[in-house]
C-alpha cells in the first residue's frame, strides 16, 4: 500500500484513479476519515484513497427537512449545523471515538458506509432509512445518481438501501441527500430495577405497549448500571422525548404505573445515552467488542446458552443491551477458558435462538498466547446470501477494485 494516500478533490477526480486501478488490476483501499478502519478485514490493496476532502454543505432546506452534503463532511460540522436549526439526524449516529480512539467524529460518508445507527434506531429507523439520494462512482469507473432530493421519490431501484452498510465495496458516494427531523424540545430517562434479563425485557415490552411513546430502551446489568452511575442492580433505561409538557405527563403516568421507577433529568439522561449509544461502557475493556443483533425475545436465551457453554455461573463477560434488547454489546476475550474461539460459540448461540448476526467491531490487543483462529469479523454468509453478494459485487465492481475483502473474503 502506498505510504502517501491519494486525496481526490471531487468525484470526477476519482474516475481516472479507478480506471487506472482497473487497467493494472491493483485494488484501492478507500476511506474517509478512517475512524472505522478497524472494522472488518484489512484491505490488501496497493493504493490508499482518502476522500476526506469531499466536504461541504451543498443545500439545506430546514423547512423541508432535507439536507444535501458531500460525503466527507465531518459529523461535528453537520451536527452543529442541524442544532443551529433545532434539527437532528434521527437515527442518532454513534461517536466512534470511545471505541476506536482518535480525535475525529468521522464523516457522514463513513456513517452511511457502515450504517452506523444509535439508540433511537429502535423507534426512528436506521441510517439507511434516511438517505434519500446520492451521487457516486462505481468500481466500473462509472458515475451515477440514485434517489432524489425529496422525501417521496419512487423512480428506479432503491440503491440507497443497498449502498448504506456496504463499507465502500460497491461504490464511492459523494453528494448525499438526507432526511432530517426536528430535535425534541426535551429528553429525560426513567430507570426501573430488574432481577434478570428476561424480567427487564418484560418491563420494556409492557412500557412499549402503553401509549406513552418511549424513543429508546436499554438494559444495563448491575456492573454496567454501576459504571453508568445508576445503582448496583440491573436497570431498564427508558428515554422519553418531545415537548416538555408531554414528556412530564408521560413520565408521571409511567412512574405511577410501574413500581420503583426513578427519573433522570435532562443532563443525566443525555450523559447516560451517550454512554449507551457510543459504547462508552465497554470502551476500556481489553477484549474483543461484539455487536449482536437478535430478536429482543431471544436475548435472555442467548446469554443463558453462553453461560452454559463457557461453564460460568455468572454472566460470562461484560455486556449490556440497546434497542429494547435487540442489540447486545459484549466484551469478551478471543478465547474461552477452554481455549475455544469465543466468536464460534457466540454465533452458534445466536443461530440456536432466532438467528441474527454477531459482528466483531474491535479486536483485543492480546490473543492470550494461543494460535489465532480465523473468526470472520462479519457474520458469515450462507450459500444463498454469498451468491447474492457476489452477483451484486460483480454488477458494481466486476474486477474487485473497491475495498476488496473488507467485509467478506473473496468479495
Amino acid at each position: 500500500m502506498t505510504e502517501t494516500p491519494l486525496r481526490p478533490e471531487t468525484l470526477a477526480d476519482i474516475l481516472p484513479i479507478i480506471a487506472e486501478a482497473m487497467a493494472t488490476q491493483q485494488p484501492l483501499a478507500v476511506a474517509g476519515a478512517s475512524t472505522k478502519s478497524a472494522i472488518g478485514y484489512p484491505v490488501a490493496a496497493a493504493t490508499l484513497v482518502q476522500c476526506d476532502r469531499w466536504t461541504g454543505i451543498l443545500d439545506y432546506q430546514p423547512e423541508e427537512l432535507v439536507l444535501t452534503v458531500r460525503a466527507g463532511t465531518p459529523m461535528a460540522e453537520l451536527t452543529d449545523l442541524l442544532e443551529s436549526h433545532q434539527q437532528m439526524l434521527a437515527f442518532e449516529p454513534p461517536d466512534p471515538r470511545p471505541l476506536f480512539g482518535g480525535n475525529h467524529q468521522g464523516t457522514i460518508g463513513g456513517v452511511l458506509a457502515s450504517n452506523a445507527s444509535g439508540s433511537r434506531r429502535l423507534t426512528a429507523g436506521a441510517a439507511r432509512d434516511f438517505l434519500l439520494g446520492f451521487e457516486a462512482a462505481s468500481g466500473r469507473g462509472e458515475r451515477f445518481r440514485a434517489g432524489g432530493k425529496v422525501v417521496k421519490n419512487v423512480t428506479g431501484y432503491d440503491l440507497s438501501k443497498l449502498m448504506v452498510g456496504s463499507f465502500g465495496t460497491l461504490a464511492l458516494m459523494d453528494e448525499v441527500t438526507l432526511k432530517t427531523l426536528p430535535r425534541p424540545e426535551t429528553a429525560i430517562s426513567l430507570t426501573f430495577p430488574a432481577a434478570h434479563f428476561a424480567e427487564a425485557q418484560a418491563i420494556i415490552a409492557s412500557i412499549f405497549a402503553t401509549p406513552y411513546e418511549p424513543s429508546a430502551a436499554a438494559i444495563l446489568p448491575a456492573d454496567m448500571a454501576q459504571k453508568a452511575g445508576l445503582s448496583e442492580v440491573m436497570q431498564v433505561v427508558i428515554r422519553l422525548e418531545g415537548f416538555a409538557v408531554s414528556v412530564a405527563d408521560r413520565a408521571t403516568h409511567l412512574l405511577n404505573r410501574f413500581d420503583r421507577g426513578e427519573k433522570q433529568g435532562e443532563a443525566e439522561s443525555r450523559r447516560l445515552w451517550q454512554d449507551i449509544c457510543d459504547t462508552r461502557l465497554l470502551a476500556d475493556e481489553n477484549a474483543d467488542i461484539w455487536k449482536i443483533s437478535c430478536p429482543p425475545s431471544s436475548g435472555a436465551e442467548i446469554l443463558a446458552t453462553l453461560e452454559a457453554e463457557i461453564n460460568s455461573a455468572d454472566n460470562p463477560y461484560p455486556y449490556y443491551a440497546d434497542w429494547g434488547g435487540g442489540l447486545i454489546w459484549m466484551a469478551a476475550p478471543s478465547y474461552t477458558p477452554s481455549k475455544v474461539a469465543f466468536g464460534s460459540i457466540l454465533r452458534d448461540a445466536v443461530a440456536q435462538h432466532g438467528g441474527g448476526f454477531a459482528m466483531r467491531v474491535r479486536t483485543a490487543d492480546s490473543d492470550q498466547g494461543l494460535t489465532p483462529v480465523v473468526v470472520p469479523p462479519f457474520q458469515p454468509l450462507d450459500a444463498g446470501r454469498l451468491a447474492l453478494h457476489q452477483r451484486i459485487k460483480a454488477a458494481f465492481d466486476p474486477i474487485g477494485i473497491l475495498n476488496p475483502g473488507r467485509m467478506h473474503q473473496g468479495i
